[in-house]
This record gives structure tokens, C-alpha cells and sequence, in this order.
């Protein structure tokens, strides 16, 4: 079903007559409970998991079911969450780890727990930090190998490069033009300890930052833009960091993309705001290429993301406030650690367009 990678085509747009009615952005919460999700759409749903990410994928007539980091905080409800919409009789046929930080991985304990899982990517980055046998990350890891009959790419770039693109669901037709798609743009397990341009010295932590698996999820005409915590932003480059200038993975992929601009487009119809609306991600050029139409910040108050600058570049180039979606949108200021899920958010999509934008919370 899967490895399916060419390096050279682009996943065809849906041949239709008409075009769908885009999806209006949701002004309520609705009740887990009475969500009605169309199984012919792709289904994208990014889960509110306090500050961290956990997404759950859904292709048409479920034929693949990918799940996406997993967060930290709140994973009962979480759980709850995956299990509303995926029976734990049915796998997870691929889990994907974009970087080895606890507010992305340590969820993924509970999806290998509670579901069987056929596939797990990462890039692999290493460093002594997470290499230290007693740490979560080496438990995380070790859960996974003791999964049976699971295949682990990592690293991923033994089998993959940038530009590539893998068809994870080909619909069961002998056309390419519905099939579901990822565009690899960062399979990097170690990226450079300092910058190219400036020569900044990166932490770790930004090191495994950059070493995020970030991917384009397709369907038609409609793109995901998936960027774990990737950076752009020097905080103390120069006071204050013009929006204009860019580093590190984001000035990367701009490169790549200049290089091959059709392999390595980054245009999408739906951010994943890198590093949660971080001021040190989302530099003003990366978010130009990415040109979204919708932004989706997967933040929590504990760390006071998003920053007011991250708002402001995507705004300023063009994303609708209205189309900015947060999962801290129920947060109150100094609670910390607000209850998780109430504030999800799924996408529906026919491969033309958006068709439907749920506000999602959970109930007792």
C-alpha cells in the first residue's frame, strides 16, 4: 500500500465539472457527539492537546488512518478523541513523529497502546540529550520497536528525499488523479549546527527543531503543510528581527524550492503554524511561498504562544483572521493547563476545496 515514491510527477488535480462550495469558517463549537463528518472527503483534524501537536488523518472511505505526534498534556482525552472517530478494532496504518520533543512524541505512548500501527516515520535526528538510555524518548522509541509487525522508517531518508512524492492512498483506481499524497520537503535527521548565512550558533533544542519531518499532505487541489516546530526567526540576530529576514529550515526549503519549484513547492491550502506560533517561526518570506488560505496554531498558554508577530505576518500576507484557527482559544490566562480537546479543529476537503471546518470540544 505504501512506498509508492516518484520523484518527478505532482499529484493530479480532480477532473470535475463545477467546483464545490468552500467552507465558511466555523463561528461555534459543536459537541464531539454531533459531528457528522462526510466519509467520501479527506478528514484532517488537528487535536487540541494544551500546548503541543496531535493530528489525526482520515482518508476518503477511511482507507488510510495516519496519526500525527500526539502532544503531552491531557492524552486520556485525546485518546478519547481518536477513538470517537476510529474504532480500536482498525489500525493506524502509518505514525509519524516529526521531532523528538515531548510535547510532540509522548502522546504516540498512548497510540501504540491503544491501537495496532503498521507504519512509524521520523527523520532519526540524534544527540546525547535524547540518546541517553533512561530518557522518554528512548521509552517512546523502544514502545514502538516492540510493536509487532510494524515497519519503522527511520531514518526516513534511507528510503526518501526531498522532492519526493509517495501516494499513501491510491483509492483502489488505476488513475492518478484522486489518489492522497505526501510531498516530502525536510528528511533532514541532521541539520548543521550553525547557521550558513549568519553563522549563529543553533541550542540543541533548535537543532531538533529543524530536524522536523515536514511534508505536504495533497488531495487534488488542496494541500496540508505539515512543519513540526521548523525555525525561521533569529530572536537576538538584531532587536527587533525584521519580518523580511529568514534562517535556518524555512530558508532552507526557500532555497529548495527556488532549485525545484515543482518538486519542492511549499504553496498549500492549510498551514500548520511551525513551532505553535513561536516569534522565532513563520519568517515573512516562508509563510509568502506558503501562501495559505487557512492557518492553524496548536498552542496552549503555558508558553505564551502564539506570539503577536507570528499573528501579524500571516495576516499580512493574507490569511483572513477569521481563518486563523487556535487550539488555545478556550485557554484562560494563568490556568496553564486548560482542559485539552475543547478546542479541535477538522477539516473537510472533496480535492477542490474546503468543504466543511468543524470547531470541535469534547464532553464530559
Amino acid at each position: 500500500m505504501f512506498r509508492s515514491i516518484t520523484s518527478w510527477g505532482a499529484c493530479f488535480a480532480l477532473f470535475v465539472s463545477g467546483l464545490a462550495q468552500a467552507a465558511e469558517p466555523p463561528t461555534h463549537k459543536t459537541p464531539i457527539s454531533e459531528v457528522q463528518l462526510n466519509r467520501d472527503h479527506l478528514r484532517v483534524h488537528f487535536i487540541d492537546v494544551s500546548g503541543g501537536l496531535a493530528m489525526l488523518v482520515q482518508t476518503p472511505d477511511d482507507g488510510v488512518r495516519m496519526f500525527i505526534d500526539g502532544g503531552i498534556s491531557g492524552l486520556d482525552d485525546m485518546i478519547r478523541y481518536v477513538k470517537h472517530f476510529v474504532p480500536t478494532s482498525k489500525p493506524i496504518n502509518i505514525a509519524i513523529v516529526t521531532h523528538a520533543d515531548s510535547d510532540h512524541y509522548y502522546g504516540m505512548f498512548k497510540i501504540f497502546k491503544t491501537y495496532d500501527v503498521e507504519q512509524f516515520w521520523n527523520t532519526g535526528y540524534t544527540s546525547p540529550p535524547i540518546e541517553k538510555p533512561n530518557s522518554k524518548w528512548q521509552a517512546m522509541l523502544s514502545a514502538v520497536r516492540s510493536e509487532q509487525n510494524c515497519k519503522i522508517y527511520m531514518p526516513i531518508s534511507d528510503w526518501v528525499s526531498p522532492g519526493d512524492l509517495e501516494i499513501i492512498d491510491d483509492r483502489g483506481t488505476t488513475t492518478a488523479k484522486d489518489d492522497i499524497c505526501v510531498r516530502y520537503l525536510n528528511v533532514d535527521a541532521q541539520p548543521p549546527k550553525n547557521d550558513p548565512k549568519t553563522n549563529r550558533r543553533y541550542r540543541e533544542a533548535e537543532q531538533r527543531n529543524n530536524a522536523s519531518l515536514v511534508f505536504r499532505l495533497i488531495y487534488g487541489d488542496v494541500s496540508f503543510l505539515i512543519t513540526g516546530d521548523i525555525n525561521g526567526r533569529p530572536l537576538k540576530l538584531q532587536n527587533p528581527v525584521p519580518d523580511e529576514f529568514v534562517e535556518s529550515e524555512e530558508a532552507d526549503m526557500l532555497d529548495m524550492m527556488k532549485l525545484l519549484p515543482e518538486k519542492c513547492s511549499l504553496k498549500s491550502t492549510v498551514l500548520q503554524v511551525a513551532h505553535h506560533g513561536s516569534e522565532g517561526a513563520s519568517a515573512l518570506p516562508f509563510l509568502e511561498a506558503v501562501d495559505p488560505e487557512w492557518a492553524v496554531i496548536p498552542a496552549g498558554e503555558a508558553h505564551e504562544h502564539p506570539h503577536e508577530g507570528s499573528i501579524k505576518r500571516l495576516k499580512r500576507v493574507g490569511v483572513k483572521p477569521d481563518h486563523i484557527l487556535r487550539t488555545d482559544e478556550g485557554d484562560q490566562t494563568g490556568r496553564g493547563d486548560e482542559p485539552p480537546a475543547d478546542d479541535s479543529f477538522i477539516f473537510e476537503t472533496d480535492g477542490r476545496t474546503i468543504t466543511k471546518v468543524w470547531w470541535v470540544e469534547m464532553e464530559e
